[in-house]
């Protein structure tokens, strides 16, 4: 935080510690950090302490601060900061002389712990209303030293609430303008104690009884409280209480005097304060500060169970890429509303960072939990529209159930966190509940990321790509026209990586569009080889969902292929449904934009998605791709052969092409045949061959 050469603002430091809400008005802060011993001060507050140097400058010691405070008030400070800085104490006030430039002034000092090391402060001096408070107040207790009773010109003529207690004879005076704002209808009455706790507010009398003891045992002269009362017009007001009395030889109380101050607005301060450093000010929920608190609360008391709900929106980050910071807002809001109607019962629901959120539920039983998320889930997924975009909001959920998966917070956000990491990055499930050995997979996982980054930053080092023939067959024989790029990657520091845990790696992590255009530059760069004989083939590409929302993706793929020499024909790009879920607007621009350009547009794992039929109806596509689930059994499989025939003739109709995958049998080619299919794709004619074994291999398998 640059703070030394300026003056400390509050917009500064809401901007490095996350609260969302600026409040330029408060403008009587500082800010203490203990182990560097030096505390930044507002332009105001430099402006109105006294200093030779005028003005005092923005950053100081604490004992330089500690001079502007009266030897009393010194003591008081020290002793809360000491109290604060172990964690005993997060919020604390007490009154204070600060000596300003027309003498020592009344205030009240709050402190806010920030961390272990840091201090946020509120000095609220109402300068005007403090010294005519401490005026009116020596006056009483002077009164009082002298006679017992209260001289009535200072009642009429004080502007704050004077009143005087006869404990003997239980009668009270208040001051005449007492009667504008309390519940009175004399300035004077009897049965006094029960009427002044009349009005004060139900919650609050045990802090106005428990503060009036030590007086009334003969303990103290003083009497200081903070309370709310209720008004003659029913409002809440705040008031702190100062009043000093007398005691006879044996110790009992005779009577006390002092004043009351309307401190409603310092309170509102305060209350301002606290909600901007424990609240979440864009969805109003709790935030990740005040859910360490409120857990390390909750778990104090042995015996307690309960659960942890971890979750974050799938594919967040995309929201933002395509639409704006503020349809993301937008979609962060329409989830909290969502978790704050499903889970109304929870023990606490909060917001952490970003697209995170975590949902505290009392129940442990994880069918109990189940049944919670289901409600959720299923509402969840329905198509909404914000801002003219038709989507709907995934997410996943990582399970912790304590004491079983930690008992302290560090332990179980630790679990939660490894859970949710492993969810996003396999994609294969919305729900997990905490495993023991899921350490252990997170930790491969990290490496993986790592060690991609560093490949990539090394020119795509153990990064390659092979290809599987795509083949046509007819009545005179078979012949080779064209294939799919296969990304592949072998690191010898992490061996035998899983494909599909690269890609969802790769997509993750978004190094898939570095990749990915890798990826593209080096099959359109092959193909230009093998359409050197003359003869047109056509390279495939697979895009995932990141890559098609790549504004700068078909920019590329035109320089590539006027780079290479490739005819943009020669090119297909193959979409995935999973590449359409987040926005269907979005793919659909892509493929126009493919196609205007004259690169071709697949549809790729045809038939496997809920929605594949309406993509087919609406997408600009030029070909489809049978997913190799109907050509598994295909010869004994009744349902799967009248799938692909009827995919076929549907095709025919459409005037698109139709390319069948995964056929590995000479009886599967055989029924394709007999159905008309004549594009195949699969392991009975070739596996995904090295770039140097295709290019030899091409000439050979290409019909001139």
């Amino acid at each position: 935080m640059e703070m030394k050469q300026k003056y400390f603002r509050w917009s500064t430091f809401v901007k490095d510690n996350h609260p969302v809400l600026p409040m330029e008005s408060v403008q009587e802060l500082f800010l203490l950090d203990v182990e560097q011993n030096v505390v930044w001060i507002t332009e105001k507050i430099a402006n109105q302490l006294v200093c030779e140097e005028n003005p005092l400058p923005p950053e100081i010691s604490v004992q330089e601060f500690e001079e502007f405070l009266s030897e009393s008030s010194r003591t008081v400070f020290r002793q809360e900061i000491l109290r604060m800085i172990p964690g005993n104490e997060v919020r604390v006030s007490f009154h204070a002389d600060v000596h300003g430039k027309s003498g020592y002034l009344s205030s009240v000092i709050y402190l806010f712990r920030v961390d272990s090391g840091r201090i946020l402060g509120f000095l609220s001096v109402d300068y005007e209303a403090s010294r005519e408070y401490d005026r009116h107040l020596e006056s009483v207790i002077q009164e009082l030293q002298r006679v017992q009773s209260m001289n009535q010109l200072i009642l009429e003529g004080a502007s704050d609430y004077i009143y005087q207690l006869d404990i003997v004879n239980n009668v009270c005076t208040f001051s005449p303008n007492a009667l504008d704002v309390l519940p009175l209808e004399t300035a004077t009455f009897s049965d006094a104690m029960n009427r002044v706790l009349s009005f004060i507010i139900p919650e609050d009398r045990p802090v106005f009884l428990d503060s009036f003891t030590p007086f009334l045992t003969g303990k103290s002269d003083l009497h200081i409280a903070e309370y709310r009362v209720r008004t003659k017009q029913g409002e809440i007001m705040w008031i702190s209480c100062k009043g000093k009395g007398r005691h006879d030889a044996q110790g009992r109380p005779l009577m006390i005097a002092g004043s009351l101050l309307d401190i409603t607005e310092n309170k509102k301060h305060e209350e301002d304060i606290q909600r901007m450093l424990y609240q979440d000010m864009l969805t109003g929920l709790k935030n990740h500060r005040c859910f360490e608190e409120d857990m390390k609360e909750y778990l104090k008391n042995p015996g307690m169970r309960g659960s942890l709900l971890y979750m974050d929106i799938r594919k967040f980050k995309l929201y933002n890429e395509l639409f704006g910071h503020d349809f993301g807002n937008r979609v962060l809001k329409e989830f909290a509303y969502m978790l704050q109607l499903y889970f109304a019962d929870a023990l606490g629901i909060y917001r952490f960072s970003g697209d995170e959120f975590l949902v505290h539920l009392k129940e442990y039983n994880r069918k109990e939990i189940l049944s919670k998320l289901v409600a959720f889930q299923t509402n969840l997924k329905k198509t909404r529209e914000i801002d003219g975009n038709t989507l709907y909001i995934g997410m996943y959920a990582a399970v912790v159930i304590y004491p079983e998966h930690g008992t302290n917070v560090e332990e179980l956000m630790k679990n939660a966190d490894q859970c949710l990491y492993r969810m996003s990055r396999e994609e294969n499930e919305e729900v997990c509940f905490f495993a023991g050995d899921m350490g252990d997979a997170v930790s491969l996982q990290f490496r993986l990321e790592n060690e991609l980054r560093k490949d990539i930053e090394h020119d795509y080092r153990h990064f390659r790509v092979v290809y599987q023939p795509i083949v046509r067959v007819d009545d005179q024989g078979e012949e080779w026209i064209g294939a799919e790029a296969l990304l592949r990657y072998d690191n010898p520091q992490i061996p035998d990586v899983d494909q599909m845990n690269l890609i969802r790696t790769l997509e993750y992590s978004g190094l898939i569009l570095p990749v990915g255009r890798w990826v593209i530059s080096r099959a359109v760069q092959e193909c230009s080889q093998w359409n050197a004989g003359g003869k047109k083939v056509i390279v495939h590409v697979n895009v995932a969902a990141q890559q098609a929302a790549d504004a700068g993706l078909v920019r590329y793929i035109r320089k590539c292929c006027e780079t290479y020499g490739l005819p943009k024909s020669c090119l297909m790009v193959e979409l995935t449904e999973t590449s359409m879920l987040n926005s269907f607007e979005i793919a659909t621009q892509f493929c126009q934009e493919l196609m205007k350009m004259g690169v071709g547009v697949a549809l790729d794992d045809f038939g496997t998605g809920y929605s594949s039929f309406n993509y087919l109806r609406n997408l600009p596509i030029s070909q489809i791709k049978v997913d190799r689930e109907y050509t598994r059994q295909l010869p004994t499989n009744h349902y799967n052969q009248i799938i692909v025939s009827s995919l076929y003739r549907l095709a025919e109709d459409l005037e698109i092409e139709l390319c069948v995958e995964g056929v590995e049998t000479e009886d599967e080619l055989k029924i394709l045949r007999e159905m008309g299919v004549s594009m195949i794709q699969g392991f009975y004619f070739e596996r995904p061959l090295e770039a140097d074994v295709i290019r030899r291999e091409f000439p050979r398998k290409i019909k001139l």
